[in-house]
């Protein structure tokens, strides 16, 4: 299927823009191409308030907004930042066109201009857009699902332990005299929910440190820690189950003289558990057993510094701050890692608090060495933090690939004396051989290489560069002495960032690097702030609802255990058992809500739908299923249910399973709110409305004001992402908006009845 792609000419002359348009529109670039036209910079915007192109060709020179204000304009949108800018200008001196490459334009044609190197200009730049675009949903894409991935195996997993030992145990006591695993049962039940309860607590306290909690804490309890050491050791007695089971040896190297910190005991304890709890896990991976951790207390300038070193699998450095983030994993699927990437974000946090840092050492297959460095304390001195840049300028690394070694050794030490907003660390390579080699262990920022090269010239090096997702973004400079117009264009064309001719302008040189990273930089941080909202919608999701369900499966197997032996009557068994399995249910009930509203917010349910939506004739008989999922539940509450479903509904276009799953919790809250009164009936209902079929609920009840029910038709109305009191109805409302239909409640008298509304399909209102 061919893709579309949409082009905006901005340009005064009349003559020229019709050109311009039908040049791009009669030529087969291998796009479907659409052009939209402004006769200035100012209806340019206008046109892309509308519509966003893939691709813009402007001229400079304009009435009203000339180019250059033009394009400062496009780049300041966030939503704009990606587009490639073609500049196409009458004005050809080489400050016109140096002027024009640090502006930020991708390219820089002069008029007159071939039509055919112009049209191959468009199609690079269009080659280019798409896969930078495939390439970046990609890596949501993957980031989604290994969220997804994490949520589902770090909840389903122990609360396959709640849910299958309590069947055991049940099973167990129906029969005599086979109480021998009763106790094995028990601790299964108890294993996973102290691995649920920590998991629980640990996304709890990530969302006190995005909302300010945990410095609250912090700046209420901070004093004085002289007892250092005594927190490493209570960190050791922490992780001491994990030590023996690793069969991990642990040398700890104490502070030599007692040195303070100001902060939060805590805090701090909670920072050196969760560094040895990393680094026992990874030393396993590498080592299995009997490997070493050694953990160094020292004092250097003014600075603690408490190191925990593994023998771990290491990981590659150019991940170095990446390790931090929530939910970040290396290798999680290689390594099979547990844990959903959350320790080291809480550790990071808290040592942010205590105005220090950790720093991180680390090699593949070798391990890893987490050094948490804060600021020593003295008596009388008010609490500083550690300065990390002294210059605040950014760090950026630059790889030069140059197979002269003078030009080498000159464009090195330009690069690392420049002194402005970047702070540039520079790698060397010889050729694009060895700059893969380089760009196989570390990340760079930037790349400068020239063409002529022995082994791997300029332009094999950019392609591997262009064809790897992992460096397909990083922007790539020629500098070259081809200079004439043939070199020039084919460097173009090739897909370089910009392209330099030796010998060159020193300033010129940097100017371009600055303008090349500065829109490099905002773009990776628009991909992150996404990210983040993201990760944030999936955090909302946590809900200390989970505590109340916990708390009640482990008291009761608690209080079993205990009283086991002296458990005299089948009702006190009884009792405990039932304490277990209401727990167990809520449990599993919460966490099935919070995947599947997880696929919701990533889009994977959305995605899904797309798959396995179908035609339905016969949707109202998934009501009368519904209400059958949970007829024991509405018998044991007195709560009785009616039917009155129309036959030959129209088609609907459903994904049945998911629209089960809705109306399965829509059922299930109505027979909640009707148990408070005794033989209450619940009348479910079918009908075709309009362009509408309507499946309703009405129960013989008002709602209660401010009811959860009542924040349900708030969040209809208003924000789609705002979360309400209770995930049951979040999940309800957010398979609806998938179906494109409406939640109705409608209340009147002693009545409520709810309304899922779907659209019925095209094809069933021609009939």
């Amino acid at each position: 299927m061919e893709t579309l792609a949409t082009i905006l000419v901005v340009e005064d002359d009349r003559s020229m823009l019709d050109g311009i348009k039908d040049l791009l529109q009669l030529v087969d670039l291998g796009y479907g191409i659409e052009v939209l036209t402004a006769e200035n910079g100012r209806f340019g915007l206008t046109a892309m308030s509308s519509v966003t192109p893939d691709l813009i060709v402007s001229d400079i020179m304009m009435p009203e907004m000339d180019g250059y204000e033009f394009l400062d304009n496009v780049r300041q949108n966030p939503a704009w930042i990606h587009i490639p800018v073609i500049f196409l200008s009458a004005k050809g001196s080489k400050q016109d066109i140096y002027r024009g490459k640090i502006s930020g334009a991708d390219l820089y044609i002069t008029k007159p201009f071939s039509s055919a190197e112009f049209l191959e200009l468009v199609k690079t730049q269009l080659d280019r857009t798409f896969h930078l675009r495939e390439t970046r949903q990609q890596v949501m894409n993957n980031l989604k699902k290994d969220i997804l991935q994490i949520l589902n195996h770090e909840f389903r997993t122990p609360l396959t332990y709640v849910t299958a030992y309590y069947e055991m145990l049940a099973d167990s006591m129906n029969r005599v005299g086979d109480s021998d695993n009763f106790y094995e049962y028990l601790r299964g039940i108890q294993v996973g929910c102290v691995r649920l309860t920590k998991l629980v607590e640990d996304f709890i306290q990530v969302i006190d440190i995005r909302m300010g909690e945990l410095k609250t804490k912090f700046v209420a309890n901070a004093q004085p820690v002289h007892n250092l050491d005594e927190l490493v050791q209570l960190a050791i007695a922490a992780n001491q189950d994990l030590i023996n089971e690793y069969k991990i040896q642990i040398e700890f190297v104490a502070l030599d003289e007692p040195l303070a910190v100001y902060g939060y005991a805590p805090g701090l304890q909670e920072v050196f558990s969760r560094l040895l709890n990393n680094a026992l896990k990874f030393t396993y991976r590498r080592k299995k057993q009997h490997g070493q951790i050694r953990i160094v207390a020292d004092h250097v300038d003014g600075t603690v510094r408490i190191s925990f070193q593994d023998e771990g699998i290491g990981f590659p450095m150019h991940i170095r701050d990446r390790i931090f983030e929530l939910f970040f994993q290396f290798n999680r699927g290689l390594f099979e890692q547990q844990g959903p990437g959350i320790g080291l974000t809480i550790a990071k946090a808290w040592v942010d608090l205590h105005g220090g840092i950790i720093d991180v050492i680390s090699e593949e297959k070798k391990g890893s060495t987490f050094t948490v460095v804060l600021p020593a304390w003295i008596a009388g001195q008010k609490p500083a933090g550690l300065a990390t840049d002294q210059r605040n300028s950014q760090a950026v690394t630059i790889l030069v690939v140059e197979d002269d070694l003078h030009l080498l050794i000159g464009l090195e030490e330009l690069l690392q004396i420049y002194n402005g907003k970047y702070q540039f660390n520079v790698l060397t390579a010889e050729n694009g051989r060895v700059g893969l080699q380089i760009l196989a262990q570390q990340r760079p920022d930037l790349i400068i290489s020239d063409i002529m090269m022995p082994e791997i010239g300029g332009y094999e090096f950019l392609s591997q560069v262009r064809q790897n997702p992992d460096w397909v973004q990083i922007p790539f400079l020629f500098l070259t002495a081809k200079g004439e117009r043939r070199d020039v264009h084919l460097g173009w064309r090739s897909g370089v960032d910009a392209y330099i001719t030796k010998p060159y302008d020193s300033d010129e040189l940097l100017a371009l690097i600055v303008s090349q990273l500065d829109r490099h930089f905002r773009i990776q941080n628009i991909a992150a702030q996404n990210f983040e909202e993201l990760k944030r919608s999936i955090l909302d999701l946590i809900t200390p609802d989970f505590r109340l369900p916990l708390s009640s499966v482990a008291e009761y197997s608690e209080k079993l255990a205990v009283d086991l032996h002296e458990v005299e009557t089948d009702a006190q068994l009884k009792e405990s058992l039932h304490g277990i399995q209401n727990g167990s249910v809520r449990l599993t009930r919460l966490v099935e809500d919070l995947i599947a509203l997880a696929e919701l917010k990533t889009g994977e349910a959305e995605m899904a739908f797309a798959l396995r939506a179908q035609l339905v004739t016969n949707i109202g008989a998934f009501l009368y299923d519904a209400a059958q999922h949970h007829r024991l539940k509405a018998e044991a509450c007195g709560v009785s249910m009616r039917f009155t479903l129309a036959s030959n509904l129209p088609a609907t276009f459903s994904d049945t399973s998911l629209l089960l799953t809705g109306l399965q919790r829509l059922v299930e809250m109505s027979i909640d709110y009707c148990k408070a009164q005794p033989q209450s009936q619940i009348t479910l209902e079918s009908a075709c409305v309009g362009d509408e079929v309507h499946l309703s609920l009405c129960l013989p009840m008002r709602l209660p004001q401010n009811d959860e029910a009542a924040f349900l038709v708030v969040g209809t109305g208003g924000d789609g992402n705002k979360l309400s009191l209770s995930p049951g109805i979040d999940l309800i409302r957010g398979i609806v908006e998938l179906h494109h239909g409406r939640i109705l409640i409608h209340e009147q008298a002693q009545q409520t009845r709810f309304t899922i509304a779907l659209p019925i399909h095209a094809s069933a209102l021609s009939l």
